[in-house]
C-alpha cells in the first residue's frame, strides 16, 4: 500500500496564492494582449490618417502646378490673340515693349520670347532662359500649347503657344515664370513644407547629398535646408519615391515623401514633401501611455479583490487538506471529527459541500477496503506463484522452439535472442545482444531494410513478412523468412519494441533452385531447354537491337538418329545425345549458347556474328561431329548433323521468325545430304517444304473426307485398386494400304494448314461413340480426349462440344478433356473461358505435361482441372535418377495439396510402378500397363474401372 509521508515539504505555497498567481497571470496576459491590440489599432489608424493626409498633399501639389500652367497658358493665349499678331507683315513688338514691365510685375513673368514661323527667335524680354528648339518645332507642327518645367539653376514654368495668322501659324510665343509661386501656395494651403528637386551634374554636390538632385526652391530654407541635408545623407530617392518615411530630426518628427512633378513620369524634377508630425506623434504616445496606466491600475485592483475572494472561498479546502493525511495513517474516526458537514447552508449547496461529502464517503470505503486487503494479499501471492510458473514455461518454450526469436528496439538494437537465434547467428554466447540487427542483413537486401525502417517509424501497420538473408558472425549466409511486428513491452516501461521471428528456409530455397534448374535445363544433356532458349534468345535480340550487332541462329538436326532409337533403343540414343552435347559444348565459344529443343534437335546462338564466320563455324561443327567416334556398349556410331542458319536482322527480327527460317534452312541442308549446312535466303524458293505441305494437305483432307482417322486406346491404371480406370484416345491415320501413320507425322502439318480443328471434332465424335458403346455394354470406363492449342482460339469449338456431349445417351463425367500447358499459355484468357464452359457441361479436365514449365503451379491453381499428368520425361528414368525422384515427389505433393488426381506417363517397367506407389500417385500410363490398341476390350484387364 502506498504511504504518504506526514512531514510537510520545506517550501509551502497555499492554493490561494497559486490561484491568485494563475488568475493574475491570465489577467496580465489578456490585458497585455488587449492593450497591444489597442496600440496596433491606434498606430494603424494614425498611419492611415497620415496616408490620407499625404495623398491630399500630393494632390494639392500637383493641382497647384497644373493651375499655374493653366494660368500661364491663358495669359499666353491672350497675348497671341492681339489683332496685330494676325498681320504677317509686322509682328507686334512695340506692344510687348510697352507692356512688359506691367506684365512682369502683375503676372510674375520672367521671360517672353517671340519666334517666327521657322522657329527662329525674333525678340526676347526679361531674363534669358534656354528654350529647347524641339519644343518650338513641336508646337509649330501640332499647333497645340506645350508645358515644360525647366531648371537651369532655378526652376521655371514655361508655356509655348502658337501664334495664328488668318490661315496658318505664323510663329510661337514662349512665356516663363518662376516655380516659387507654387511652393508658396503649397505652404499656405497645407501648412507643410516643400522643396523642388532638380538634377545636377556637379559631382561634389551629388556626393555630399548622396543624391544627383539639389533643391531648386524650398520653403523655410533656414530650417528645411538642414532637414534636406539630413534626409539626403540617410535615404535614397528611390526609397522615398516608393513610400513615405518617418524621420526624427532635432527631436522633431517629419513625414518625408518624394513624388514626380509630372504624374505620368518618374523623371525629375521631383517634389520633396516635408510634413512636421511632431505634435500628432506626441499626442498619440500620450494617449497610449494613459491606456497602459489605467489598465495596470484596474489589473492591480482586480488581483487584490481576487485574493480576498479566494481566501473566503478556500477556507474549507484548507481544512480538508489538513485532514486528508489522516486517511493515509488509517485514522478514520479523527478524520470524521475534522470534517463537518452543515445540514443547512445560507447560500445554498456548492462544490465544497459535495467535496466534503465525497471525502467522508471515501473514508468509509477506504476502511472497508483495508479490511479486504488482507484477504486479497494472500490471493495475489498465490496468483503470482502461478504466473511465475507460466512465465518460466513460456521462456522455456521460446528457448527450445526451432524458430529465431529476437526482440529489438526501434533503432534496431537487439535486446534478447533465444537459443535457436544463437545457433542461426553462429555464436556460442549472447554477444549479439546490444548490436544492431541491420548489420546481420546484407547491403543488397534493400527492400527488407526499407520496409523494416518504415515499420520502425510507424509507417507500416500490421505484420511485416519478408524473405531475406541472414549474414552470420562467421560470414555464412542463410535464407530466412522474417516476420516483424511492433508491441508494447511491459518490462521496458511500456516502450514500443519489435518482435522478430525467423525461420530458416535455406533447404527449401536450395530445393526450389534445383526444381527451377530442372524446369529450365534439359535433364539428359544439361543444356537449357526450349523454354529457356526462347527467353535467352529474346534477350539477346533485344540487346542486338539496342547496340546494333548481328546474331546468328544455328538449327541442328542429327542425321538418321531415329534409326538409332528404333534399332538400339532409347537408352542408346540418350547416351549418344549426351556425348554429342558434350562435344558441341567443347566446340563453341563461351559467349555462345547451346540448347536442346527437341529429341535430336539443337539450337546454337552466336552473338556478334558475321556471315563469313558462321560458315566456318558450321563447317567446324560438322567436321568435329564426323571426326569424333561416338560409341555405346562398345558399338561405334557415326553421327553428323544438318545445320540451318538464320542471321538477325537480315533473316528475321523475332524469335519465331528466325527459328522458323533456320528450320527451313535446316530442311534444305538435309535435302542436300548428310553433314551439310545451309544459310537461309529469302531468294530461295523452298519448294521441298511447299511440296511437303501440299502433300500432307492432300492426305489429311482425304482422311477427313473418307473417315480414315481411327482412334487407338491406351489404358490408364488406377494404382490403388490395380484396375483400369480409363483410356486415352490417341488418333492414327490409316492409309489405303493398311499402313498406320502416327500423329507426330501429321499433327504439326494439320496445325500449319488450319485443319487441326476438324481433327479435334472428329476425335471427340469417335470418343463419344465409343463411350456410348461402353455404356450400352454396362462398362464405366472414362475416355480422355486431347484438345489442341488452336481450339482455344476457335470461337465455335464449344458449340460443337456441347452438341456432342449434351445428349441423354452421354454421361459428361466420363469424358476427360486433356490440355497441355503450352496450349494454355498461348492464349490464357481464351483457355480460361473454354475450360470454364467445359466444366459447366459436367466434363472433367486434365493438365498434360505437368512440371515441364515452372509456371505449371500457376495454371494448377487457376484452372479447375481434375487430373494432372506428370510429363514422361520425369518418369522414364525415375528408377535410375535421384533428381527425377525428388522432382516427381514434389510435383505429386503440390498436386495432392490442390486436391488433384495424378497420372504418371511413360511407365515402362515394374520398378517405375513401385516408386509411383511409394509416392501415392493415383494413376499410371505406359507400355508396362498396356500399349495403344484400336480395340480396347481385346485385352483382358484386372477390372472394368477404378
Amino acid at each position: 500500500m502506498l504511504r504518504i509521508p506526514s512531514n510537510k515539504p520545506r517550501f509551502f505555497l497555499s492554493l490561494k496564492w497559486k490561484l491568485a498567481f494563475l488568475f493574475g497571470g491570465v489577467f496580465l496576459i489578456l490585458h497585455s494582449i488587449f492593450s497591444y491590440l489597442s496600440y496596433l489599432h491606434a498606430v494603424d489608424n494614425f498611419a492611415l490618417h497620415r496616408e490620407q493626409i499625404q495623398d491630399s498633399h500630393i494632390n494639392i501639389a500637383r493641382t497647384l502646378t497644373e493651375n499655374a500652367f493653366l494660368d500661364l497658358e491663358q495669359f499666353a493665349e491672350l497675348l497671341s490673340s492681339i489683332d496685330s499678331f494676325s498681320s504677317q507683315a509686322q509682328m507686334p513688338l512695340s506692344a510687348l515693349d510697352e507692356n512688359w514691365s506691367r506684365w512682369q510685375l502683375s503676372w510674375g513673368i520672367e521671360n517672353i520670347t517671340l519666334f517666327n514661323q521657322n522657329g527662329s527667335p525674333i525678340k526676347s524680354w526679361g531674363k534669358p532662359i534656354n528654350i529647347e528648339p524641339s519644343a518650338i518645332t513641336r508646337v509649330l507642327g501640332s499647333e497645340e500649347p506645350d508645358h515644360q518645367i525647366i531648371c537651369p539653376d532655378d526652376c521655371f514654368q514655361q508655356v509655348i503657344v502658337p501664334v495664328m495668322g488668318p490661315s496658318k501659324t505664323i510663329g510661337t510665343l514662349s512665356l516663363s515664370r518662376s516655380f516659387a509661386n507654387v511652393l508658396v501656395k503649397y505652404k499656405q494651403t497645407t501648412r507643410s513644407d516643400m522643396a523642388l528637386l532638380v538634377a545636377v551634374d556637379d559631382g561634389d554636390t551629388a556626393k555630399a547629398h548622396r543624391w544627383a538632385y539639389k533643391p531648386s526652391g524650398i520653403t523655410l530654407p533656414e530650417k528645411n535646408s538642414l532637414l534636406f541635408d539630413y534626409v539626403s545623407a540617410r535615404h535614397t530617392v528611390a526609397k522615398l519615391l516608393a513610400s513615405n518615411q518617418t524621420i526624427t530630426f532635432n527631436n522633431d518628427v517629419f513625414d518625408i515623401r518624394v513624388i514626380p512633378v509630372n504624374a505620368g513620369r518618374s523623371a525629375p524634377p521631383f517634389f520633396l514633401l516635408m510634413d512636421d508630425i511632431t505634435l500628432s506623434t506626441r499626442n498619440l504616445n500620450t494617449i497610449l501611455e494613459q491606456v497602459w496606466l489605467y489598465g495596470i491600475i484596474s489589473l492591480l485592483a482586480s488581483l487584490l479583490l481576487l485574493v480576498f475572494l479566494l481566501h473566503l472561498s478556500l477556507r474549507h479546502i484548507a481544512r480538508l487538506s489538513e485532514a486528508l493525511p489522516l486517511l493515509s495513517r488509517h485514522r478514520y474516526d479523527q478524520f470524521r471529527q475534522r470534517i463537518t458537514v452543515k445540514s443547512g447552508l445560507p447560500f445554498g449547496y456548492d462544490e465544497l459541500y459535495g467535496l466534503n461529502q465525497t471525502a467522508l464517503t471515501l473514508a468509509d470505503q477506504l476502511q472497508q477496503l483495508e479490511q479486504k486487503d488482507h484477504s486479497n494479499t494472500l490471493m495475489l501471492l498465490e496468483k503470482s506463484r502461478e504466473l511465475a510458473k507460466e512465465r518460466d514455461f513460456s521462456q522455456q518454450l521460446i528457448e527450445v522452439a526451432p524458430i529465431i526469436v529476437i526482440t529489438q528496439t526501434l533503432n534496431g538494437t537487439i535486446i534478447s535472442i533465444n537459443q535457436a537465434g544463437l545457433d542461426g547467428f553462429d555464436v556460442m554466447d549472447f554477444s549479439v545482444i546490444g548490436k544492431s540487427f541491420d548489420i546481420f542483413l546484407p547491403a543488397s537486401d534493400n527492400e527488407h531494410l526499407k520496409k523494416l525502417h518504415q515499420l520502425r517509424k510507424g509507417q507500416y501497420a500490421g505484420l511485416l513478412q519478408v524473405d531475406g538473408v541472414l549474414v552470420t558472425e562467421t560470414g555464412k549466409q542463410r535464407d530466412i523468412t522474417w516476420l516483424h511486428t511492433c508491441f508494447k513491452a511491459v518490462d521496458h516501461h511500456d516502450k514500443t519494441i519489435i518482435l522478430t521471428l525467423g525461420v530458416d528456409i535455406s533447404e527449401r530455397k536450395n530445393f526450389e533452385d534445383k526444381i527451377f534448374k530442372m524446369t529450365t535445363y534439359d535433364s539428359l544433356t544439361g543444356l537449357i531447354n526450349r523454354r529457356r532458349f526462347q527467353e535467352k534468345f529474346a534477350d539477346e535480340l533485344a540487346s542486338a537491337k539496342r547496340y546494333a550487332y548481328q546474331v546468328a541462329l544455328f538449327y541442328l538436326d542429327l542425321d538418321q538418329f531415329k534409326i538409332v532409337n528404333d534399332n538400339d533403343g532409347h537408352e542408346t540414343g540418350d547416351m549418344l545425345l549426351v556425348q554429342v552435347a558434350n562435344t558441341l559444348k567443347e566446340t563453341i565459344r563461351t559467349t555462345d549458347t547451346l540448347c536442346r529443343i527437341g529429341g535430336d534437335e539443337f539450337t546454337l546462338i552466336l552473338p556478334h556474328a558475321e556471315l563469313n564466320d558462321v560458315s566456318g563455324i558450321a563447317e567446324k561443327i560438322n567436321q568435329t561431329l564426323i571426326s569424333n567416334l561416338f560409341s555405346f556398349a562398345d558399338k561405334p556410331y557415326k553421327i553428323s548433323a544438318s545445320i540451318g542458319l538464320a542471321i538477325f536482322p537480315e533473316h528475321g527480327l523475332t524469335v519465331h521468325e528466325l527459328l522458323a527460317n533456320a528450320e527451313l534452312a535446316m530442311y534444305q541442308a538435309k535435302a542436300s545430304g548428310r553433314g551439310q549446312y545451309h544459310i537461309y535466303s529469302a531468294d530461295v524458293d523452298y519448294q521441298e517444304k511447299l511440296k511437303r505441305s501440299l502433300y500432307w494437305q492432300e492426305i489429311i483432307e482425304d482422311a477427313i473426307a473418307h473417315d480414315k482417322f481411327v482412334l487407338y486406346y491406351q489404358p490408364i491404371l488406377n494404382i490403388n485398386s490395380n484396375r483400369i480406370s480409363h483410356f486415352e484416345c490417341l488418333i492414327r491415320l490409316r492409309q489405303d494400304n493398311g499402313q498406320i501413320i502416327p500423329p507426330n507425322d501429321f499433327i504439326g502439318h494439320a496445325e500449319e494448314l488450319g485443319l487441326i480443328g476438324k481433327i479435334d471434332r472428329l476425335v471427340l465424335k469417335k470418343a463419344v461413340q465409343k463411350h456410348i458403346e461402353f455404356k450400352n455394354q454396362g462398362l464405366d470406363y472414362k475416355l480422355t480426349v486431347n484438345l489442341s492449342g488452336c481450339s482455344f482460339n476457335d470461337t465455335t469449338i464449344f458449340k460443337d462440344i456441347s452438341r456432342l456431349v449434351n445428349v441423354p445417351e452421354v454421361n459428361p463425367g466420363n469424358i476427360i478433356f486433356e490440355i497441355t500447358e503450352t496450349a494454355a499459355v498461348s492464349n490464357f484468357a481464351a483457355a480460361e473461358i473454354l475450360i470454364g464452359q467445359i466444366k459447366e457441361l459436367g466434363c472433367l479436365l486434365a493438365l498434360d505435361d505437368f512440371g515441364v514449365g515452372f509456371s505449371s503451379f500457376h495454371y494448377l491453381k487457376h484452372f479447375p482441372v481434375d487430373y494432372v499428368k506428370i510429363d514422361g520425361s520425369f518418369i522414364r528414368q525415375i528408377h535410375k535418377s535421384d533428381d527425377d525422384k525428388i522432382f516427381v515427389k514434389a510435383l505429386s505433393e503440390v498436386a495432392q495439396a490442390f486436391g488433384k488426381k495424378i497420372v504418371a506417363e511413360f511407365v515402362e517397367n515394374e520398378a517405375i510402378l513401385t516408386i509411383l506407389k511409394e509416392f501415392k500417385i493415383d494413376y499410371a500410363q505406359g507400355y508396362h500397363i498396356g500399349k495403344p490398341v484400336d480395340e480396347p476390350l481385346a485385352q483382358q484387364y484386372a477390372g472394368n474401372n477404378g
